[in-house]
């Protein structure tokens, strides 16, 4: 691919490449001091034997296999940050075709050149509305960039979600086997998962991706901020103009992105011999605050397993930039730079078609182990509790294994406090900045309400993951023998109290008291890291 000569030696910003934080789980200070135990202390045993909470854990199989379970370590790179390092060039080595041929399990891929960023990015003159004719040096060495960095972010996205969708397929059969293999000494037989679906709308979009960028940008709209502050309280007329407002709080000017993602196929009939009649349409819209990264995500229903790569239709838009007269061009130019590579991040997630980057592919495994579950005999009375209970203890064991306890906690906090479908971005932002515009969204409940009621299967997952963090092996191999060794129908959940019970020295509702308060901080710390 053919690149202009200032394209290949430009410099482009980018940040620092983020990690996860690791919540060191085992630290006494974080963990064990919200227990209450000194308000306890008249009871008649012994709470000095109490062990404290733990995730370095092992495991012991029905077989009497020991698996040592390590502590989470599991740190995810955050792909944007990793697509220039500060201040390098962009050269053509970073831009050119990959000419390998790309694998997803067991299907191969062919990546080929793009030309679609070859030309140089259209530049509109947001007050008049007509080409730019001006000779702004900010304004032309942004858009000299602007390409190159689209497409590294393009091929990077690429890169980065195809190892993650191998490292998932490799994960997933791995957490498959050992779930299985730690549900059958629990009496569960015959566990497998369904595979017909694995990954079929991931694997779609990377195709698209191959094929065919989604997004192209067709011109920046540069904006003057003397001219524009010269003119308040009127706004220019320009038809460009919706995607800039004038913050009267903070006395600056805001940029926008508005998009409409649009997928359109025919999914076969249930029996899967011929096309159905009804199409599916989709339509994501999504908005961004450009300075703030705060924005909205609004989608009609969710895409099927049937989602082909031609589904997809192309995104187009206009990217505004303000260029003032205060800032050098090197600041003025690297701080454009550093915006756009940060706006992309959220604009340019394709993905999210099925779930945000930071939370697909989590908690299916204990929703497939209970289907499966749920249809089979099992010697316990109250199966509506117990079902649910068992399983999710089961894949919290597996997953405290594999990713430690800090995908646990992380993920139920999201799911609970923070999932909302309508962020887009750092924070919810509608962007109704024009009259007419009205959308509506959900924002993420601020309170936080944590109550583990032993009654609900919810609440009896975390205070049966307590008693599992303090005495792993005794726990779970009283509990095997318990279930494995019923006569006759019992009540599930007295096995559980009675286990807790015998595991811990401590009668069942004292430690309820205990579990509630240690598992309420742990999760507290999430919510606030």
């Amino acid at each position: 691919m053919a690149l202009s000569a200032n394209m290949n030696t430009v410099k482009c910003l980018a940040k620092q490449i983020l990690f996860d934080k690791v919540y060191p789980m085992s630290n006494a200070n974080d963990v064990n001091t919200p227990l209450g135990i000194s308000a306890l202390s008249a009871v008649s045993y012994n709470l000095q034997h109490l062990k404290l909470l733990d995730n370095g854990v092992s495991l012991q199989f029905y077989s009497g296999i020991t698996s040592k379970l390590p502590a989470p370590k599991m740190t995810r790179l955050s792909f944007l940050y990793s697509i220039f390092g500060y201040y390098v060039f962009i050269n053509s080595s970073l831009i050119a075709a990959d000419k390998d041929p790309i694998k997803i399990g067991e299907k191969i891929f062919e990546l080929k050149p793009f030309v679609i960023y070859e030309a140089e990015v259209n530049i509109i003159d947001g007050h008049t509305g007509e080409k730019y004719e001006g000779t702004n040096d900010v304004v032309l060495d942004f858009a000299d960039t602007f390409n190159a960095i689209l497409l590294g972010f393009h091929k990077k996205l690429l890169e980065y979600e195809i190892r993650h969708l191998n490292f998932r397929l490799e994960d997933g059969r791995a957490f498959e086997a050992e779930l299985r293999a730690l549900a059958e000494s629990f009496g569960v037989k015959n566990f497998r998962m369904n595979h017909d679906n694995w990954l079929s709308r991931e694997t779609a979009i990377v195709q698209r991706l191959i094929q065919d960028p989604f997004f192209k940008v067709d011109a920046i709209v540069a904006w003057d901020l003397d001219k524009l502050n010269a003119d308040l309280p009127f706004i220019p007329r320009s038809k460009y103009a919706k995607d800039i407002c004038y913050n009267e709080d903070s006395g600056s000017w805001d940029r926008r992105v508005t998009t409409e993602w649009k997928v359109s196929y025919r999914p076969l009939t249930k029996d899967k011999k011929r096309i159905a009649n009804k199409p599916v349409n989709v339509l994501k819209q999504q908005g961004l605050n450009l300075d703030t990264n705060e924005g909205f995500h609004i989608i009609n229903r969710g895409l099927t397993a049937q989602v082909v790569p031609n589904a997809f239709r192309d995104v187009k838009l206009t990217y505004p930039i303000i260029v003032n007269s205060t800032e050098s061009r090197e600041e003025q130019v690297k701080r454009l730079q550093k915006l756009y590579i940060q706006n992309l991040k959220h604009i340019y997630d394709p993905f999210s078609w099925v779930a945000r980057r930071e939370h697909r592919f989590r908690g299916g495994f204990s929703r497939e182990l209970l289907s499966h579950f749920s249809g089979r005999r099992y010697r316990i009375k109250d199966r509506d509790w117990f079902d649910p209970v068992l399983t999710q203890f089961l894949n919290d064991v597996i997953t405290i294994k594999r990713h430690g306890t800090k995908e646990i906690y992380d993920l139920y906090v999201y799911q609970k406090y923070e999932r909302t479908q309508n962020i887009l971005g750092d924070k919810l932002d509608l962007l109704n900045w024009h009259s007419g515009e009205k959308r509506k969204g959900q924002a993420p409940q601020k309170k936080l309400r944590i109550n583990f009621n032993f009654n609900n299967p919810s609440g009896a997952r975390f205070i049966i993951l307590d008693t599992y963090m303090r005495y792993p092996n005794e726990f779970i191999t009283a509990l095997r023998s318990k279930l494995t060794q019923v006569k006759r129908t019992e009540n599930g959940q007295e096995i559980i109290q009675e286990t807790i019970e015998e595991t811990t020295g401590i009668p069942f509702k004292e430690y309820l008291k205990i579990a509630n308060k240690a598992q309420k901080g742990i999760i507290l710390k999430h919510r606030d890291t």
